[in-house]
């Protein structure tokens, strides 16, 4: 059964009706673009990695999405799951990582055949047997999904005030190409906290200062993502917007949303992604 160690707090999720959630066109204020005439938009990929602290191997898996997100600087967003076996918090924890979210989405992405594990962009790539990818495959799916071109992009501004600790989200959904499918299109948004000193195992044993990163704390959607439920014509726009109140607990320098376009139903595929610092 899921404990929460943290405490209680409210969640505001604005799915705003009206004007605000129907697609305006040329009448809504563009929030800032991802690009220009000579900085075009480019493709980031979404790394699920699959975690836990009683894990030995997975600070090696931490290690590796490191080492990837510093070669493709600004490129890779990262989501670190604490679900499963492995995720059961030892005594010695500070924290419970494991989330309803992250139990659901385990379920929903399949469970991986060991650990460290990742979903890259939630597709099943050719001649694999499911979504799960050990590390050693992590870098060449990355590269591969790096290499496509954009079919949306995402734009988002982020608000937070400090003194209520209260933040807000502006989302914006932009299709950049003709032909693209929106059917079942959905917008899943997350929150993470890196830099989070607690117990992990390790190779070398229990280390109680081991710093956690990109650790899913929250959604601020359905886990499984809400509708668009609007058919984007070519350079059209979408906006939703989200609000959220963060803990007292959470350290607010640390955190991140992030906003992930993706497919539903037959194949999760995630066709876009971005995330911001608060």
């Amino acid at each position: 059964m899921y404990t929460m160690t943290m405490k209680p707090f409210s969640v505001f999720l604005l799915l705003a009706v009206g004007a605000a959630c129907t697609e305006i066109g040329p009448t809504i204020t563009p929030l800032e673009d991802s690009g220009t005439p000579t900085t075009p938009v480019v493709q980031r990929v979404f790394v699920e990695e699959f975690s836990g602290v009683r894990c030995v191997n997975c600070p090696a898996g931490s290690a590796e999405i490191a080492r990837l997100e510093s070669l493709y600087p600004g490129r890779l967003v990262v989501s670190s799951i604490h679900a499963g076996f492995f995720s059961n918090p030892y005594p010695e924890n500070r924290y419970d990582f494991r989330t309803p979210e992250g139990n659901n989405l385990l379920n929903l992405l399949g469970q991986p055949l060991g650990y460290p594990s990742a979903v890259i962009n939630r597709r099943k790539f050719e001649g694999e047997a499911d979504l799960q990818l050990s590390r050693a495959q992590w870098a060449g799916f990355i590269a591969e999904e790096l290499g496509k071109a954009p079919q949306l992009d995402l734009r988002m501004a982020v608000n937070y005030d400090s003194t209520r600790r209260e933040l807000r989200a502006d989302l914006d959904v932009v299709r950049l190409v003709q032909g693209l499918s929106t059917e079942g299109l959905r917008l899943s948004v997350f929150m993470t906290e890196s830099n989070i000193a607690d117990m992990q195992l390790g190779p070398d044993g229990k280390n109680p200062e081991y710093l956690h990163q990109h650790v899913l704390r929250r959604a601020l959607t359905p886990y499984d993502g809400s509708p668009i439920g609007e058919d984007l014509g070519i350079r059209s726009t979408v906006r939703r917007s989200y609000t959220f109140l963060l803990p007292s607990n959470w350290n607010a320098s640390n955190c991140r949303i992030i906003a992930v376009a993706h497919r539903s139903g037959s194949s999760w595929d995630v066709l876009q992604v971005i995330e911001k610092r608060l």
